[in-house]
C-alpha cells in the first residue's frame, strides 16, 4: 500500500510539473505576442507559387467548391502517368475538389482564398506513423484518406497559377535551403506500387537531391512530409524558374512553419500556437 501511494504521488507530481511547464510557456509567449497565431489544423490546401510582375510569389491557397472543375484531383487510376511516378507526388488531375475536406484555420473555414506564406503555421499531430524504411515520423500524408484519418492538413504544392511559356521547360524548381527545428525534415513520394522516393531531407549524409522539378502541367502535387521529433520547425525553400525567352531567372526564398505535436493536449496546443505567433513576429 505504501509503495502504491508513493507511485500515485509520483505520477501526480509529474503531471503537475508538466502542466506548470506548459502553462508558464503559454503565458510567457502570449505576453510577448499581441495577436493570436493562425493555425492550419486540417483539410486541404496548397503551398502555392504564383508569378506576377516578374516575381515568383509563394503563398497559401485554399480552394472554393466551384473553383475547379472535374479535371483536377488526386485519383490513383490505372492510367496514372508513369513519367511522374518516380519524382513527382500525386497529381490532382482527376480529383473533384468539391468533395474534399475543407481546410480548418483557427477552428473555422478559411475567410479568404489566399494567405501570405508567413501568416499560417501547419499543425502536425502525433502519434508517429511509419515513414521511409519503417522509421517512425510525425506525418503530413500524401494520401488524402490518411490525412483525414490523422486529422492533419492535406498539403498540396501548386504551380498551376503560372502561365505556360514563361519558364524554360514549363518548370519551376523547388529546393531546400535550410531547416530550423529539433529534428529531421523529409519530403518523399510514394508511388502507385508503394515505393518511396526521398526527394528532400535535412538529415546529415542524406543522398536526397533536395529539389523538385514541378511541371506547370498538371501543376498540382502531393507528397509525404515527415518530422523525426516534436516541436517547432521552420523549413526554408527556394522557388526558381529560368525564363524561356529572355536572359535570366526568377528566384524567391520563403519559409513554411510547422508545429509538430506529440499529443493533442489542449494546453500543449495553446503553447505551440503562441510559439508560432512569436516566431512569425520575429521573422517579420
Amino acid at each position: 500500500m505504501i509503495a502504491g501511494a508513493a507511485e500515485v504521488e509520483k505520477r501526480n507530481k509529474f503531471a503537475s510539473m508538466k502542466y506548470s511547464f506548459y502553462l508558464s510557456l503559454f503565458v510567457s509567449l502570449s505576453v510577448a505576442s499581441s495577436s493570436s497565431g493562425a493555425i492550419w489544423s486540417s483539410g486541404h490546401g496548397d503551398i502555392g507559387i504564383g508569378f506576377e510582375n516578374g516575381q515568383l510569389e509563394p503563398h497559401f491557397h485554399f480552394h472554393g467548391e466551384e473553383e475547379h472543375d472535374d479535371d483536377h484531383g488526386d485519383d490513383h487510376d490505372d492510367d496514372h502517368d508513369d513519367d511522374h511516378d518516380d519524382d513527382h507526388g500525386d497529381d490532382d488531375h482527376d480529383h473533384e475538389h468539391g468533395e474534399e475536406e475543407h481546410a480548418v484555420i483557427d477552428g473555422a473555414e478559411p475567410t479568404q482564398e489566399e494567405y501570405g506564406i508567413d501568416e499560417l503555421t501547419l499543425r502536425v499531430l502525433g502519434p508517429t506513423q511509419p515513414g521511409v524504411g519503417g522509421a517512425q515520423v510525425y506525418l503530413l500524408a500524401q494520401d488524402e484518406g490518411l490525412a483525414d484519418e490523422l486529422g492533419s492538413p492535406w498539403v498540396g504544392i501548386s504551380v498551376e497559377e503560372i502561365d505556360q511559356g514563361i519558364f524554360a521547360g514549363d518548370l519551376v524548381t523547388l529546393s531546400l535551403v535550410s531547416v530550423s527545428g529539433p529534428g529531421v525534415f523529409s519530403l518523399w513520394n510514394t508511388d502507385a506500387f508503394g515505393g518511396d522516393s526521398v526527394l528532400i531531407s535535412s538529415a546529415l549524409g542524406s543522398d536526397a537531391p533536395n529539389q523538385l522539378d514541378l511541371a506547370l502541367e498538371p501543376g498540382h502535387y502531393h507528397y509525404n512530409m515527415g518530422f523525426s521529433e516534436p516541436g517547432a520547425y521552420d523549413v526554408t525553400l527556394r522557388a526558381e524558374g529560368t525564363f524561356r525567352d529572355i536572359k535570366g531567372f526568377a528566384s524567391e526564398e520563403f519559409t513554411v512553419s510547422f508545429d509538430v505535436v506529440p499529443e493533442p493536449s489542449s494546453l500543449f496546443l495553446l503553447a505551440l500556437g503562441a510559439v508560432a505567433t512569436l516566431r512569425r513576429r520575429r521573422r517579420a
